[in-house]
């Protein structure tokens, strides 16, 4: 008896629409395409996510905390340098841990960053 009562007021309604019935006009647009739509016109789309834009954006965050941006909302710059450092040693984790395994072009982009950072930290370090 319990079991009548499950059966009629529950009822699953396959709503997937199949392969070959679907047509290029009755496409729903997809989650991009309404994120795009939904989301401020000044904001630039982010670029693919490689290994070389990876440590871009560790050596950028790496900068912020060393007082390289301003923040955009509140105009200041802030120093942060323990945090900076993090972002350093995670940079020099990487180069560890991918030696012999990068292409040319991301070995030297992780050398050439490593180098960059590590001596803006020194110099603001020693003040």
């Amino acid at each position: 008896m319990g079991e009548e009562k499950a059966d009629k007021s529950f009822t699953v309604v396959d709503k997937r629409k199949r392969v070959e019935d679907e047509s290029p006009a009755e496409e729903e647009p997809s989650a991009s395409a309404l994120e795009d739509h939904h989301s401020d016109p000044t904001d630039a789309k982010a670029p693919p996510i490689d290994f070389s834009t990876f440590i871009l954006s560790l050596s950028s965050s790496a900068i912020y905390h060393m007082g390289g941006f301003q923040d955009p909302h509140s105009g200041k710059t802030s120093m942060n340098l323990d945090l900076a450092k993090q972002s350093i040693d995670i940079i020099a984790i990487l180069e560890a841990k991918t030696k012999g395994n990068l292409e040319p072009d991301e070995q030297k982009l992780v050398t050439h960053a490593l180098y960059d950072l590590r001596m803006r930290y020194v110099e603001l370090a020693k003040t």
